[in-house]
C-alpha cells in the first residue's frame, strides 16, 4: 500500500503548477546567472557557478515547501483521502506513502536541476568537477528535510501558514549553523533562547557545501556521512511527528 500511495503521489507532484512553475523558474534564473557572470567585476565563471547552484537549493526548497503544504490538504479539500482511508490502510502507511512520493519527486527535481546546471555551465565555458556532485548530493538532503518539515506543519497548522513557517524554518536552519560563534556574545536568557532554537531547527549549515565546491575546496568525507546521517535522523523523527499527530487527528 505504501508504494501505491507513493506512485501516486509522485505523478501527483510531477504534475503540480507549482512543481513545473518553479522548475521553469529555475531554468530562467539559470540562464540569467551567465548575464550576471559577465556583467562581475570578479571571475565571471565562479560567480555563475555559485548562483546555478544557489539557485538549486532555494527552487528545491520551494518546490519542497509548495508541494509538501498542498498534497494532504487537497487529499482532504476533494475528499479523495477518505476513499484511501476507507482501505484497510494503517495511517502510517499513508503519511509515509506521501512522503516517500514527494521526496523521489523533489530528487528528480534535483537531478534535472543539476543536470541543466551544470550543461549550462559546460557550455558556457565553466569549469564543471566533482566537487559539485557532491554539492548537489547534499542539496538533496536538504531539500527532503524542508520536505519533512513540510508535511509536519501542515499536519499541525493551515497549508498557509506551514509554507510561512517552512520558509521561516529554511532561514533559520541556515542562521543555526553560526550560532556557535555568536555564543561568546549572549548572555543570561538569550543563551537559553540560542540553545533552545538550536535543539528544534534542523542545522541546514551542514548541507551548504555549495560555496566550497564551487572553489575546489575538499569536503571530508567524514563531513559528507555526517551530513547524510544527520537529514536521515532529522527525516525520521520530523516523520514520526507528523504520523503522532495523523493518528489522533479528526479527518
Amino acid at each position: 500500500m505504501i508504494r501505491l500511495v507513493a506512485t501516486a503521489t509522485f505523478r501527483e507532484a510531477v504534475r503540480s503548477r507549482s512543481f513545473i512553475a518553479l522548475l521553469g523558474l529555475h531554468l530562467i534564473g539559470v540562464l540569467l546567472a551567465r548575464v550576471v557572470g559577465w556583467i562581475s567585476s570578479t571571475d565571471g565563471n565562479t560567480i555563475t557557478t555559485d548562483l546555478v547552484f544557489s539557485l538549486q537549493s532555494i527552487i528545491g526548497v520551494l518546490v519542497a515547501v509548495a508541494t509538501g503544504t498542498a498534497l494532504v490538504h487537497v487529499e482532504i479539500k476533494q475528499r479523495t483521502l477518505y476513499t484511501v482511508l476507507s482501505r484497510p490502510m494503517a495511517r502510517w502507511h499513508f503519511v509515509f506513502g506521501k512522503y516517500l512520493g514527494l521526496g523521489a519527486a523533489l530528487v528528480a527535481g534535483q537531478i534535472a536541476m543539476l543536470t541543466i546546471g551544470c550543461l549550462w555551465l559546460w557550455v558556457t565555458g565553466a569549469e564543471v568537477h566533482g566537487w559539485l556532485l557532491i554539492a548537489g548530493i547534499l542539496t538533496c538532503g536538504e531539500v527532503l528535510i524542508m520536505a519533512a518539515v513540510a508535511l509536519a506543519l501542515t499536519a499541525l497548522t493551515s497549508p498557509l501558514l506551514a509554507a510561512v513557517l517552512g520558509l521561516a524554518v529554511y532561514a533559520l536552519g541556515h542562521a543555526v549553523s553560526s550560532l556557535p560563534g555568536l555564543m561568546y556574545h549572549l548572555h543570561g536568557w538569550q543563551r537559553g533562547v540560542a540553545t533552545a532554537l538550536a535543539a528544534v531547527i534542523p542545522n541546514l549549515g551542514m548541507f551548504a557545501y555549495r560555496n566550497d565546491a564551487v572553489h575546489h575546496i575538499p569536503l571530508p568525507w567524514s563531513s559528507f556521512l555526517e551530513a547524510i546521517a544527520y537529514a536521515a535522523l532529522w527525516v525520521a523523527l520530523l516523520m514520526t511527528v507528523t504520523v503522532s499527530v495523523y493518528r489522533r487527528k479528526q479527518l
